[in-house]
């Protein structure tokens, strides 16, 4: 059967309420995405050390010359690369955030978000008309090394300077000398807060293959001897005891039950009146937090569960494990949607 002939406003003249240049905008993005994303796969930033001409990047990459020219024009019109008398260079922004020697490298990031864009938004109307696909997180699954990696550059980004600039201005902390990093990954926060108090030890715990590859070379890199790594699973081991503070970030988007369980398995690990920090996306406003609506619904495309929660829903879960709400601090970063909620042991 075929469509239906489409039937304009038989004023031809007429113009529409308003310029529809927004989706054009958006088309444009997406573009603009793929073609950045390609570019940091094919390691032209790095190419780049020096301006050169598309065939003489083409001959260093053994890319095919003519697409090469018309790719890096359309960098030139992204405004993530310039060109001057035929020779192309990385923008400041690019070679800041896309060369691999950059302390702000996004390369890991920009991997992870293209895999999360192909295998899941690529599917949006099918899951939408059937219901989430079902995937199962298993051990060695999507937190691998290259997943850490890529939360770490993401930290980096402003929400790891934030959180460090919070800790300094909280009293409490300079009183806490025993410390779990929760699936603390790439261990930058543990390493920041043990320079910050040099009084404090933290233990990161994270799945095996993780400590392995990331943590603990992370750990040697910055030569943080208070910082130490064990390997576990926070969803089902016992995470020891005799913490003067436990700090989360971004590991409990979780169902209800399960982030119950962990958040018991938390307070126990606690000294009496000990700290618990959680810094989490939080969707407490929808346009607000635009962000932490997208990554909500990113999840569900993959299971039926909620897992985002507003930053009173999750407060409310933490009072109704033991804790006792001291403090929500919003981080107000633009991409990062995130609130620092502390909060205290009380007694059971």
């Amino acid at each position: 059967m075929n469509d239906p002939i489409i039937t304009f406003n038989s004023n031809l003249e007429l113009l529409p309420p308003e310029d529809i240049g927004k989706l054009q905008e958006l088309a444009h993005a997406v573009e603009t995405y793929r073609i950045v994303a390609t570019a940091v796969e094919l390691g032209v930033f790095d190419a780049l050390d020096e301006p050169k001409t598309s065939d003489e990047l083409a001959d260093r990459l053994g890319l095919q010359k003519k697409l090469t020219g018309k790719f890096c024009n359309s960098l030139v019109a992204s405004g993530f690369m310039q060109q001057t008398e035929g020779r192309f260079a990385p923008t400041d922004s690019s070679k800041a955030f896309f060369r691999k020697k950059s302390p702000f490298y996004q390369g890991n990031l920009i991997k992870l978000w293209s895999t999360t864009r192909n295998d899941r938004w690529s599917r949006l109307s099918e899951i939408i008309r059937n219901g989430p696909e079902g995937y199962e997180r298993g051990l060695h699954g999507v937190f691998d090394a290259g997943f850490v990696h890529a939360m770490a550059e993401g930290a980096v980004r402003g929400s790891l300077q934030k959180t460090i600039e919070f800790m300094k201005n909280y009293p409490g902390f300079r009183n806490v000398k025993t410390m779990l990093d929760l699936g603390g990954g790439h261990g930058l926060y543990s390493i920041a807060f043990t320079r910050m108090n040099p009084g404090l030890s933290s233990t990161v715990l994270d799945l095996p293959p993780v400590v392995t590859q990331v943590t603990s070379p992370m750990i040697s890199t910055y030569h943080a001897n208070r910082v130490t790594a064990i390997p576990g699973d926070f969803t089902t081991d016992n995470l020891g005891s005799g913490y003067d503070m436990v700090f989360a970030s971004d590991v409990l988007y979780r169902e209800k039950t399960q982030l119950d369980a962990i958040l018991g398995r938390v307070h126990s690990s606690l000294n009496n009146d000990g700290i618990f920090i959680s810094k989490h996306w939080h969707i407490d406003d929808i346009v607000r937090d635009a962000t932490a609506v997208y990554f909500d619904l990113m999840f569900s495309l993959a299971e039926d569960t909620d897992r985002v929660y507003s930053s009173t829903e999750f407060s409310r879960t933490l009072e109704s494990n033991g804790f006792e709400i001291e403090k929500v601090h919003d981080l107000n970063t633009p991409f990062h949607p995130s609130r620092i909620i502390v909060s205290r042991k009380v007694a059971r």
